[in-house]
């Protein structure tokens, strides 16, 4: 039987959800950008009336005035919009989220620096020259510190807000000009460097809250997932699969008289045990997709989403393999380890019970046992009673 395309595997995380750890914290981090800055989506609008209404501009030039109104409060309404779809963009569009996150933010603090140097170039524009710099200070330092987490605004908005003002400072070069040009420059650095302070500070705790959730959905023992972590995974891929209507396996994988490589060798030899075969397990079942964990004491459970009866089947028979070649080489000698599997595939429905699908798959290993072990059984109806469920096993020792 040919078999299923797969991905390659990998060999340093159980699945998928900690592989992407790291976009996970991305994305985090770009919610958590949106929120610093949703009371600030007006701020342009507001201190730009403030200061064109108090000088009287909007008398002199009224459609500078209220033309710049409008588009301010024209990207304030993106940014409103974004922020109310940001997590449904993220799942679907990460890239498209990014970027409108990320754009109107850099178009308000571009406005402010074309409208401030402008003020510096024009004569008309003199009489809020003064207010439009001091609120550029102001918007510059808070926002940087504020978006310090998003490696893009951290960069680029005070550049965008300080570059067209210090490009028309030097190009004007008056006494006064070319000593705001250094003391901007200065600024800039000085900002820069609070930025990235606060930049590091977030993604130490963001690092420090990833190693603790990794730690809580890990199998202390065989380093694969833990029962927690499956359950989770679980129920997010039933309701997919009843969302999309595909496939979805799982498989519930016994080692062979377990017991007795216990009491022969010692609950010591049987941990190294559970560990090689863990980690040929976890090689055999390829696609980041897939998620296998320990379901408690020597029994494993896989999780395959999007996958035929027959893919299911040859991962089954991948997986038995493995570990029907494994040697694990003790001081007190080699031990050959088997496994007996069994897997219910199906395509979901939103009444059915997601319990009941696992308790098929228990059914079909309970069949795989008693039909000689070391082979793998799909689940077919029988008239034995269901299983019941199974209670939470601790690690080995205690097995």
């Amino acid at each position: 039987m040919p078999p299923a395309p797969d991905h390659p595997p990998d060999k340093a995380q159980p699945h998928a959800l900690l592989v992407d750890g790291a976009q996970a914290s991305r994305h985090q981090a770009l919610i958590d950008t949106t929120s610093r800055l949703m009371a600030a989506m007006y701020v342009y609008v507001a201190l730009w009336l403030v200061i064109t209404l108090v000088t009287g501009l909007h008398r002199s030039h009224p459609l500078l005035v209220w033309g710049t109104t409008t588009w301010l409060v024209l990207i304030a309404v993106i940014r409103a919009a974004v922020a109310i779809k940001l997590k449904a963009l993220l799942a679907y569009r990460p890239v498209l989220a990014h970027g409108l996150t990320v754009t109107p933010v850099l178009a308000n603090g571009l406005t402010w620096g074309l409208l401030t140097a402008s003020s510096i170039y024009r004569p008309d524009l003199e009489p809020i020259r003064a207010s439009m710099l001091l609120v550029g200070v102001g918007l510059s330092s808070g926002g940087t510190v504020a978006m310090a987490i998003n490696p893009t605004l951290k960069l680029w908005f005070p550049l965008s807000v300080i570059s067209p003002v210090a490009i028309a400072t030097a190009t004007h070069a008056t006494d006064n000009n070319i000593l705001l040009a250094c003391l901007m420059a200065v600024y800039v650095i000085y900002v820069m460097q609070a930025a990235n302070t606060v930049s590091k500070d977030y993604w130490r705790a963001q690092e420090a809250f990833s190693a603790l959730e990794r730690a809580s959905l890990t199998d202390t023992l065989t380093q694969v997932a833990n029962r927690l972590h499956f359950d989770r995974q679980y129920e997010l891929e039933w309701r997919r699969a009843c969302r999309l209507r595909t496939h979805l396996a799982v498989m519930i994988i016994d080692l062979d008289h377990f017991k007795r490589i216990n009491d022969a060798h010692g609950h010591p030899a049987g941990d190294v045990v559970l560990q090689q075969t863990a980690r040929a397990m976890r090689l055999a079942i390829l696609r980041p997709c897939d998620l296998l964990a320990r379901y408690g004491g020597e029994e494993f459970i896989a999780l395959l989403p999007d996958i035929s009866d027959e893919g299911a089947h040859v991962v089954a028979e991948r997986v038995r393999t493995e570990v029907e070649r494994l040697t694990v080489t003790l001081p007190s000698g080699d031990i050959k380890v088997t496994c007996s599997l069994g897997y219910a595939c199906v395509v979901p429905e939103h009444t059915a019970d997601a319990d009941e699908f696992i308790r098929h798959a228990d059914e079909a290993l309970y069949q795989a046992k008693t039909s000689g072990r070391n082979r793998s059984q799909r689940w077919q109806p029988t008239q034995r009673p269901p299983v019941p469920p199974r209670p939470a096993v601790k690690d080995n020792m205690a097995s």
